[in-house]
């Protein structure tokens, strides 16, 4: 059960933003705005960070104006504010870390985590650069395909090694059938994408199951989400590397 939880979580998420891909820019920005805040919601409780009302603010606030962003910029390169916005994220977390009353225990524990929380986060925007492409509904929908089959994968009662190559051969296999399916796409370059997408969603819950609160529902459901949402980056790299 602790195990099923991020596995419904991943796969919802999956479908959602497939979904709202189709329905257009701004219900994919809403879906990818509403994983920031699932990710913000319980990254600190997962990781068991210090000051987790701060570090939920600076995750949210991050992944909320990458979204933002890459949604309202229509001429490429899409995604040509998401290193700015994570340098100045990074300040915002260092003044956080300065801010704290508490004698700053954990510091690079704290850091570390808000930080990977904020990539995570920003990666998503990626999902909205593929859509920003000619034909990227179809590279959208063959990353969600993938990051459903391989989310499904990891809650299956296995153990990791095994469950592991299951979502990276899921996420291969549904994103060459979705290749397949889709009029503008190839089978062998949507499988390249659903296998990374996969190897991502098996490399987070290799990483994060484990963890003593991942139990927890908040956390749970970040641990679902998060790799997800970063494999948008995936989606939108490889996407133009092979259409």
């Amino acid at each position: 059960m602790t195990r099923l939880v991020p596995a419904l979580t991943g796969a919802a998420f999956a479908v959602l933003v497939a979904v709202s891909a189709v329905a257009g820019l701004a219900p994919l920005a809403a879906a990818l705005l509403l994983g920031v805040v699932a990710i913000a919601s319980g990254w600190a409780t997962l990781l068991s960070l210090p000051t987790p009302r701060g570090s939920t603010g600076v995750i949210a606030l991050g992944g909320a104006v990458a979204v933002t962003a890459a949604a309202m910029t229509d001429d490429a390169p899409h995604l040509r504010w998401l290193p700015g916005v994570l340098a100045v994220a990074l300040l915002v977390e260092f003044g956080h870390q300065l801010l704290r009353r508490d004698m700053r225990p954990r510091l690079v524990e704290s850091v570390t985590g808000v930080v990977a929380a904020l990539v995570v986060a920003a990666f998503g925007a990626g999902w909205l650069g593929a859509r920003h492409e000619d034909g990227g509904l179809g590279v959208v929908l063959v990353g969600a395909a993938a990051a459903l089959a391989a989310s499904v994968a990891t809650g299956l009662p296995w153990p990791q090694r095994v469950t592991g190559p299951a979502a990276v051969a899921g996420g291969l296999a549904f994103g060459a059938l979705a290749g397949a399916l889709l009029p503008d796409e190839r089978a062998l370059g949507s499988g390249l994408i659903g296998a990374v997408v996969g190897l991502v969603v098996a490399t987070s819950d290799r990483l994060l199951a484990n963890l003593p609160r991942s139990v927890r529902t908040t956390a749970a459901v970040a641990m679902g989400t998060a790799p997800v949402v970063a494999s948008g980056m995936v989606v939108y790299t490889l996407g133009r590397l092979v259409s």
